[in-house]
């Protein structure tokens, strides 16, 4: 086999690759795994900002390949029984006249972990 390539007149190159080429080059892939990993875009979302005419699923494909990105869904929320509904709804009604006593609440934002303090309005 190596005498044959050896001896030939024409050098040797590989095949071309075989099967469709791919519609992204390597620095759309760069941008799209930017896009993703960055500015905490959706796929379809990523899509739509593409110039390129390309599918949801090359997209999702171009993230899985990055490597570092790991996919994981959300978990669902259970959805409120009849039961929490009512005691939710007697809860908001109790509470609806509740008036001046609304200025001695004290209002936490876990999310942030600051605190609105509504006492001095």
């Amino acid at each position: 086999m190596s005498y044959r390539v050896l001896t030939r007149k024409t050098p040797y190159e590989p095949k071309p690759r075989s099967g469709r080429p791919r519609v992204t080059d390597i620095r759309i892939n760069r941008w799209i795994q930017r896009l993703a990993s960055s500015q905490k875009m959706s796929v379809r979302e990523i899509t739509g900002a593409s110039r390129l005419q390309i599918s949801k699923n090359t997209v999702h494909r171009r993230i899985i390949e990055s490597g570092y990105m790991i996919h994981a869904k959300m978990a669902r929320r259970l959805t409120l029984s009849n039961l929490h509904i009512s005691k939710r709804l007697q809860r908001a009604r109790n509470h609806m006249s509740y008036g001046d006593k609304w200025m001695a609440v004290l209002f936490n934002d876990e999310k942030n972990g600051t605190s609105m303090d509504l006492t001095g309005i």
